[in-house]
């Protein structure tokens, strides 16, 4: 008995592609308004490039008759095949017509509670049996069904922990020492349009010593007259710019157990045009089946913008929001982190109404902690 599995296609796709995936039916059927025509199309690729077999449908949004209609013309072609539903998402009329037409057939209803990693069984048990989700969604494929096509992230990340002892020690520069952290950052500044090797100074004091001692053992700088750094190019530029601190918080985040971590995911969003728009993730975190997104700085968050009364870490809330929006989904989590402590109120304020956590300045010294208890909310 061939296997057909009905999804309501909406704005959160991921319970489609989490049914779709776990029950492995014969043949998944979309159905989708022509306002969701675009999603469609997206989970369809997706499912296909995972070797399922994708029928689309459409029905419209706001007529539950046509809804009724198109849902009994699919049961009635499937007679003496295995039928369920995922009614997770689509219109309030779509959710109505198919339920409607489902459960009077006495045909399996599933609802996918993506915060706990369960999908639901509605009908037509008597008492709702819940199963945990047992496969796991990719970031790649999490993405694409939002939009976002990734073209590249850290594969080899060997040389982020060959210079670990050097990164660790920045992260305590940043507890105990922060004002070495923004020296660090200004003597650089702009260090894109510098020439290299490139001579900077630091403010001599004990904390600073034994900086220079370990850059030295690590090969990554070379120390002249005892009192200066010669930084050999670009690259290095930019992990002691800030860079250090996305792989900081990115081998805290692989030490957790997540179902997957990747750092600096580009990519390029589907959009219509010649020349799509472009973005990066500092680092993404899956785990059952939800993304976390967290965004990495090492500037001073309440430094002014120019002579407005802006500042950067407003800025800073804005961008992730902006980019977190699109290819999170729901249920997805989102987080800013901060070397530099956040001290001002709206900043913070801000952060809570758009629901974006926020570690900084002290919080790296329990940052694990930190991430652990984010991760598992």
């Amino acid at each position: 008995m061939s296997h057909i599995h009905v999804c309501l296609v909406s704005d959160q796709a991921i319970p489609n592609l989490t049914t779709a995936l776990q029950f492995n039916p014969d043949t998944t059927v979309l159905l989708s308004t022509n306002e969701m025509k675009d999603k469609a199309k997206r989970l369809e690729t997706v499912l296909k490039n995972k070797g399922l077999k994708v029928k689309t449908l459409k029905i419209s949004a706001y007529d539950i008759n046509d809804v009724i209609t198109v849902s009994e013309s699919l049961l009635n072609d499937c007679k003496g095949c295995k039928v369920s539903l995922n009614i997770t998402g689509g219109t309030k009329i779509g959710t109505l017509g198919t339920f409607q037409v489902f459960y009077t057939a006495s045909k399996p209803i599933f609802y996918v509670n993506t915060k706990d990693n369960e999908i639901i069984k509605l009908y037509p048990e008597k008492e709702q049996q819940k199963y945990p989700i047992e496969i796991s969604i990719s970031i790649k494929d999490y993405l694409a069904v939002y939009g976002f096509n990734v073209k590249s992230y850290v594969k080899d990340d060997s040389y982020i922990y060959k210079r670990k002892k050097v990164t660790d020690y920045l992260a305590n520069l940043v507890i105990h020492r922060p004002n070495i952290i923004g020296e660090i950052n200004y003597k650089l500044q702009n260090f894109e349009e510098k020439s290299y090797p490139l001579k900077i100074n630091i403010t001599k004091n004990k904390q600073v010593i034994k900086l220079y001692d370990i850059l030295k053992d690590s090969g990554l700088v070379k120390i002249r007259n005892k009192s200066t750094i010669e930084i050999p190019d670009v690259e290095t530029a930019k992990y002691l710019n800030g860079i250090w601190f996305e792989e900081y918080v990115y081998m805290m985040a692989k030490s957790l157990g997540a179902d997957e971590v990747k750092l600096n995911v580009k990519g390029v969003w589907d959009t219509v045009g010649k020349h799509p728009p472009t973005n990066e993730f500092d680092i993404l975190i899956s785990k059952g089946n939800r993304l976390f997104y967290i965004s990495c700085k090492t500037a001073n968050p309440d430094r002014k913008i120019d002579d407005t009364d802006e500042t950067i870490g407003k800025e800073y809330l804005y961008e992730l929001d902006s980019i977190s929006d699109s290819a999170l989904g729901l249920f997805g989590k989102r987080m800013l982190a901060s070397a530099r402590a956040i001290k001002n109120d709206y900043v913070r304020k801000r952060a809570e109404i758009l629901k974006i956590d926020i570690a900084d300045g002290q919080n790296i010294a329990t940052l694990k902690g930190k991430l652990q208890q984010w991760l598992s909310k």
